[in-house]
């Protein structure tokens, strides 16, 4: 979620209070555990076209059971490439393999933010984020931009969480972003170190983004966080229940993935 949340979010936080099968050609680093192939528990993950990423690279991923339907989606990116961005603020595409289909989802991107962007003093760190399209990267580049006060379309209440709050303006090529008012960074004292957005453009959910700090990826841990879940989906698809950071040694690479999914009709 690059600088757009102003400062008429702040005011609203302030006002909620702390409630508030064939791979394409890949660099030898860049190996998943499951390596595309039948598991013991006949699971298998195809995989999408590889990305040079500065000094590494990346790919994304679908996971999927012994009945065909998704388990997982995600992305595997070197190590080396996620630690050693650089300045600039940098995008990267990754399209989803061709093989199988997960509706909603279109395709993956992942940003590097490393100044941070608004609010100040909450999401001013070295972050990425990772944006699950639910949208056609044609229908993306449409979207444009709206300043802060002015507000899309918000999405009716029963499609976002209890407690997210949609901030003002439009991001180009990305759409409006609505933030968990019960992440850690909303909080007393709170600091910013992961957190789940959904976004959305004329009041239709456009993307599931997990956010996270560079300085929390540095930890090398493995975590899978719970998301929060709407009441109704306006689109009938499968969708994720939790979402995992994780990082493995040998490859050196960080996985970033949408897991247990649920099918939903639409309402």
């Amino acid at each position: 979620m690059p600088a757009i949340l102003s400062g008429l979010l702040l005011a609203c936080i302030a006002l909620v209070g702390p409630a508030c099968s064939k791979q394409d050609a890949v660099e030898p680093v860049l190996s998943s555990s499951s390596q595309g192939e039948a598991k013991a528990d006949k699971t298998k993950t195809f995989y999408g076209p590889a990305k040079p990423m500065g000094q590494g690279v990346g790919r994304a991923w679908v996971e999927v059971g012994s009945n065909g339907k998704p388990l997982a989606i995600g992305i595997d990116l070197s190590a080396k490439s996620m630690l050693s961005q650089g300045s600039s603020p940098t995008e990267y595409t990754l399209q989803l393999p061709h093989q199988v289909a997960v509706p909603p989802f279109d395709h993956i991107e992942l940003g590097w933010n490393p100044q941070g962007h608004e609010p100040d003093h909450i999401y001013t760190l070295p972050h990425f984020d990772v944006h699950f399209y639910m949208i056609s990267s044609a229908f993306q580049a449409t979207i444009p931009f709206l300043a802060p006060p002015a507000f899309d379309t918000q999405p009716a209440a029963k499609y976002l969480p209890a407690d997210y709050l949609m901030g003002p303006g439009l991001v180009p090529n990305m759409g409006a972003h609505a933030v968990d008012l019960r992440s850690d960074e909303f909080q007393p004292d709170g600091v910013f170190t992961k957190t789940f957005i959904y976004g959305s453009y004329q009041g239709r959910l456009t993307f599931l983004e997990p956010m996270f700090t560079l300085k929390y990826l540095e930890e090398m841990k493995s975590e899978t966080i719970e998301i929060r879940q709407p009441q109704a989906f306006a689109r009938a698809g499968y969708y994720p229940t939790t979402y995992t950071i994780s990082y493995t040694s040998s490859p050196k690479e960080y996985h970033i993935s949408l897991n247990k999914f649920i099918y939903h009709e639409a309402e």
